[in-house]
């Protein structure tokens, strides 16, 4: 079990439609190339967590500081969430940018915005007694006039009856949605009947994370290779595709039975499963960062037990790009990226996605390095 939550943390996440079948690429010639880097002077390690007019937001290593920076690499803002007095933070569950602010989902208190100064200036309480059974990409989004973000569990009378607890976890949508004028809540987001978590085994978490461009909303889950589409009409997120990815040597997550469900840890000490890391929404193409991951032959090379040998061995597995055209289709996958890197969940306008130099792999450095990677199509001649 422990083993397999240091796992999820190094990775670290209405209606029927068939599933759309890509196991067909075309022939193309796409490639991504280095553009530019970043270089920002920070000794510890920064996650790179997002992006909002050209600002830059990390975390520090640990629980509480964050800092932004411009493209140029200059830090602009210092943040760190205090841990004591009539502004304690108990804990983040997620950061981000939202309404151009600063912003967390504390573990008591809500959505909290902060000043560049990092003084709360706004507080959004939701309904109180909730916990996050994970981490999350972003701490809310706009749902028309009203706040998305992700579902929190209110009632775990159930946890010590694990099967019962799953199948009610599995079962209810992914976002809980706040009126901020009357405080009602209701859930949105169904996860589609297509989905691996709708076959009565377990899955472990979810994982979720979602995307949103306009008024589509894209998910994609920790246990499958695929991501789900959906439009925003009305207020509600009508479910409206599924597509697959079925990539070459690809290594299905583990699944157990509800009733044995410490199985599964067991399965996962054998292999080191297939995962999405990241999706962007590029001018009209979709793209997708995954990992194939490892087989028992391979994993059982490395000591699970030694934690330097085993992210070495983790962290160098090769990272892939597919890539998908506006209507879902598949044009290229198995686009390798630069080797020694760590993938971030930041795209910025001009179609760069943001790559983090792996300092344990490539060599300890005083400061931090991200490389802008464009996507390029051979096919095209400029």
């Amino acid at each position: 079990m422990k083993n397999f939550i240091c796992l999820i943390l190094v990775v670290a996440l209405i209606g029927c439609a068939k599933d759309k079948n890509t196991d067909q690429s075309i022939s193309t010639n796409y490639k991504f190339e280095i553009t530019d880097s970043i270089r920002v002077d920070e000794l510890e390690e920064l996650t790179l967590i997002d992006i909002e007019d050209g600002m830059f937001l990390a975390k520090k290593e640990g629980l509480s500081s964050y800092i932004i920076f411009d493209k140029t690499g200059k830090i602009t803002s210092h943040i760190e969430l205090k841990s004591d007095g009539p502004n304690a933070i108990n804990m983040a569950y997620s950061a981000g940018f939202f309404d151009g602010k600063f912003t967390i989902m504390e573990l008591h208190r809500g959505l909290i915005q902060f000043s560049n100064e990092g003084e709360i200036i706004n507080s959004i309480p939701i309904p109180e007694n909730y916990t996050y059974m994970h981490p999350y990409n972003r701490p809310a989004f706009k749902l028309g006039n009203k706040l998305a973000y992700y579902r929190p569990e209110r009632d775990l009378k159930d946890w010590e009856d694990q099967e019962k607890f799953y199948r009610k976890y599995y079962n209810e949508p992914l976002l809980e949605v706040i009126d901020p004028i009357t405080k009602e809540v209701e859930l949105k987001m169904e996860i589609p009947e297509t989905s691996i978590y709708k076959d009565g085994d377990f899955h472990f978490l979810y994982h979720p994370k979602i995307i949103k461009k306009g008024k589509h909303w894209y998910l994609f889950l920790m246990a499958e290779m695929k991501f789900y589409v959906y439009e925003e009409q009305d207020e509600d997120l009508i479910f409206k595709e599924s597509v697959s990815l079925n990539v070459k040597d690809q290594i299905p997550f583990p699944q157990v039975s509800l009733q044995n469900t410490s199985e599964l840890f067991s399965k996962l000490e054998m292999v080191v499963p297939s995962m999405i890391e990241q999706l962007y929404l590029i001018e009209d193409k979709i793209i997708l960062i995954y990992k194939k991951g490892a087989i028992e032959n391979i994993v059982k090379n490395y000591d699970r037990e030694n934690q330097v040998e085993w992210m070495d061995f983790f962290e160098s597995l090769p990272k892939y790009a597919a890539v998908f055209d506006s209507d879902y289709k598949l044009l290229q996958d198995d686009i390798e990226l630069p080797s020694g890197t760590i993938s971030t969940p930041i795209v910025n306008k001009e179609g760069q996605i943001f790559i983090h130099k792996n300092q344990r792999l490539l060599g300890e450095e005083d400061w931090n390095t991200y490389y802008s990677l464009k996507l390029n199509d051979g096919n095209k001649t400029n």
